[in-house]
């Protein structure tokens, strides 16, 4: 999806590791390493440590992985589930960006 989006400065990607266990593994490091092992260039960033739940999880009430979300320019959330293809993201983000905020 981010090569479809290649240069499109309308639509933004970002890669957050929400840990709820296994801390000692999950880390941000951890993180950073599977994004290059998969030749991904976009925002990485983590949430949750030991003793303190993720916020992000909390918030978007996220579960199993990969989890998606797709906001809109208002700042809406428009997708909130368990796995999305490409396609279909690729579908959902194109209407999006017809609509007017």
């Amino acid at each position: 999806m981010t090569q479809h989006y290649a240069g499109d400065t309308n639509v933004a990607f970002v890669a957050v590791q929400t840990t709820f266990e296994g801390y000692s593994v999950n880390t941000f490091e951890k993180a950073k390493a599977t994004m290059a092992r998969y030749n991904l260039s976009i925002p990485t960033g983590q949430s949750g440590t030991e003793g303190a739940f993720s916020p992000l999880m909390r918030g978007y009430r996220t579960g199993g992985t990969p989890w998606s979300i797709i906001i809109d320019k208002s700042g809406v959330v428009r997708y909130n589930d368990y796995f999305v293809s490409p396609q279909q993201a690729i579908s959902i983000i194109d209407i999006l960006k017809k609509q007017t905020p």
